[in-house]
C-alpha cells in the first residue's frame, strides 16, 4: 500500500454530498410547522383557561398576547397553520 494514496470520503451520504432540494426543504419545513402547531396549541389552551376562569387570568394573558413577544408568537403560528394547511392540500393533490 505504500504507491496507493486513500481519498478521504465520507463512509455514508452526507448532508455535504447533496444539495438541498425542493421536496426535502418543503418535507423538513413541513415537519417544522407541525411542531410549531403543537407548541402553539399550549398557547390556544391557556386563551381558553383564561376565558373559563376569572377576569385576572384573561387580563394577565391578554397583556401578554398583545405584548412584542406574544405578537410574534401568534404571527409565526399563523404562518405555520396556513402553510401546514396549504402543503397538505398540496400533497392530497
Amino acid at each position: 500500500m505504500s504507491g496507493i494514496t486513500k481519498k478521504k470520503r465520507p463512509l455514508s451520504p452526507h448532508l455535504q454530498v447533496y444539495k438541498p432540494q425542493m421536496t426535502s426543504m418543503t418535507s423538513i419545513f413541513h415537519r417544522l410547522t407541525g411542531v410549531a402547531l403543537f407548541t402553539g396549541c399550549f398557547f390556544v389552551a391557556w386563551w381558553l383557561f383564561a376565558i373559563a376562569n376569572s377576569g385576572s387570568h384573561f387580563f394577565t394573558f391578554h397583556d401578554f398576547a398583545t405584548s412584542i413577544c406574544g405578537q410574534i408568537l401568534l404571527l409565526g403560528w399563523s404562518f405555520s397553520l396556513i402553510y401546514h394547511l396549504l402543503n397538505c392540500m398540496r400533497h392530497l393533490m
